[in-house]
């Protein structure tokens, strides 16, 4: 026997135990679902259930959008998805962090430098500074090399004999093309095949929630200076592979920043792309802050953006009637800006909302505060209570996915994927939360992700080109099985747990 092992199992166990033992709870009037176990509470049903929001959708309807849920080990954690308490947490970053454990993973697939992990005013300046590549101006001017990338997707499409295509490859496939030349002006050939793989594949398998994920999580929450607990989730498989990403990302992009820097120094044109872009704009990043967030960029514009592209073709898959009316509009209104299109904006704005990249964004409280509420709630005691004390120590899970199904914001019937909703008003118009059309996919406040615009652009450039000339429909004499699962991101499934979406397509132009 392990003697090592056990003792310090028991270390953990004795030592979590007095954790929650000892901690008062601010929050513990406010109530919430029964924990079916005192070792993993809500957590496996709230992150692990199939589909995802199996559980906390029910919640959502039966609680509101304030209540307590039962971490793992009997911590009790306050679940968020009032729009006044989501923008303060997501406002005021310094009071609320995020959990150790995804601070740990974005260390190792950025870097201490990466965007996500600089803090305070280094943040802040680079953030400034990169953020002149991402303006609505500087978007327009990449929107030629997006439709190129688009067009390149169609005629993959063209090219196949299939007559039912996995869309998820497909499109997967085309927005790492899309990212790779828009960002680094490199086709996706002249990447390294091992970054491919993980960028495509890799990350989305190894990222997956799990059990063992979960207790991972909820230690590193309990016990943050517990040394030998960051050792053991340091070997965690996932770790390694974005360690790998990081190094092979930082070194391409190491590679396209010096020879577009040279090409500048030497009078040429160094390309159209968003790092000829920020080298044009001389602004106080150096060549080696621009290559260090060329893994973020990577993989936040090509696993994320296919996702919502997946999941827009797969709901108009099942609505062909609407699927007909946006094809109508991308025909009738070719020569027009992408964002004069009622409907196609509409279908990128409800793919967004159903399925939003973060479903959840768990926060630690760093410092004694208090949530204010856009309404008051009702205590186990039978308070009126308009505003949540908490304490330094305490989880705060905001709920994303559950803030884009409430019924007050969004109008009826919030859990139908209903793109008209955007266009016949009854989408609610409140209090700005998001960076776009109120939603929360993209975050909000200072961590808000700086290329949503990029992403909106490249969803508009795709939707148009596939839906203008193929129309996509259900497979024939298939059961429609496929649901939603949690992952680095919300992604497609089969009860296999695969990540796929077989449509059939069929030519129409």
């Amino acid at each position: 026997m392990n003697y090592l092992l056990a003792f310090t199992s028991l270390a953990v166990a004795v030592t979590v135990y007095i954790a929650v033992c000892t901690r008062k709870v601010s929050f513990r009037a406010i109530p919430g679902p029964p924990s079916p176990s005192w070792v993993f509470g809500n957590m496996l049903q709230l992150w692990v259930s199939s589909p995802y929001g199996k559980y906390e959708f029910a919640w959502l309807k039966e609680y509101g959008n304030v209540y307590r849920l039962k971490g793992c080990f009997g911590q009790d954690r306050l679940m968020v998805s009032d729009p006044r308490a989501v923008q303060h947490v997501l406002n005021n970053v310094d009071t609320f962090r995020i959990s150790p454990l995804v601070e740990t993973f974005l260390h190792n697939f950025e870097g201490p430098r990466g965007i996500q992990v600089v803090q305070g005013a280094e943040h802040r300046r680079m953030r400034t500074a990169l953020n002149v590549a991402f303006t609505a101006s500087a978007v327009r001017q990449y929107q030629e090399l997006f439709e190129n990338v688009a067009r390149k997707i169609s005629s993959e499409l063209e090219a196949t004999s299939e007559s039912v295509v996995d869309v998820c490859q497909v499109i997967g496939a085309g927005t790492l093309a899309a990212i790779t030349e828009v960002v680094l002006g490199r086709s996706v050939e002249e990447l390294d095949e091992e970054l491919v793989q993980i960028l495509s594949t890799a990350l989305v398998q190894d990222t997956r929630q799990t059990p063992s994920s979960v207790v991972a999580n909820a230690l590193s929450v309990l016990l943050p200076q517990f040394n030998l607990l960051k050792h053991v989730v340091s070997l965690l498989p996932v770790l390694s592979l974005l360690r790998k990403a990081r190094k092979l990302a930082t070194r391409l992009g190491t590679q396209v920043i010096e020879e577009k820097a040279a090409a500048l120094e030497g009078g040429m044109d160094p390309g159209d792309d968003l790092y000829a872009y920020l080298l044009r704009q001389n602004t106080t990043l150096t060549k080696e802050d621009i290559a260090i967030q060329t893994p973020v960029l990577l993989i936040a514009g090509q696993d994320t953006t296919a996702n919502t592209l997946t999941f827009g073709l797969l709901e108009l898959a099942r609505k062909p009637e609407l699927q007909e009316k946006i094809r109508q509009e991308i025909h009738s209104m070719a020569d027009s800006p992408y964002d004069n299109r009622p409907l196609l904006n509409a279908l990128i704005k409800e793919s967004l909302r159903m399925f939003p990249a973060e479903a959840l964004a768990e926060r630690i409280v760093v410092r004694d505060t208090v949530i204010p509420l856009t309404e008051s709630i009702s205590t186990m005691a039978g308070e009126h209570i308009d505003h949540i004390p908490v304490r330094k120590g305490e989880v705060v899970l905001v709920g994303i996915a559950s803030y884009q199904r409430d019924k007050s914001r969004w109008g009826e019937n919030p859990d139908k994927f209903d793109p008209l909703r955007w266009v016949d008003g009854r989408v609610i118009q409140g209090e700005a939360i998001g960076p776009y059309a109120n939603l929360l996919s993209f975050l909000g406040g200072p961590r808000t992700c700086l290329g949503w615009r990029f992403a909106v652009m490249e969803m508009q450039t795709i939707f148009s080109e596939l839906l203008g000339k193929f129309s996509f429909a259900l497979e024939e004499d298939k059961p429609d099985d496929l649901f939603v699962q949690l992952a680095v991101s919300l992604q497609p499934s089969d009860p296999d747990g695969k990540k796929v979406v077989p449509l059939r397509i069929t030519r129409l132009l």
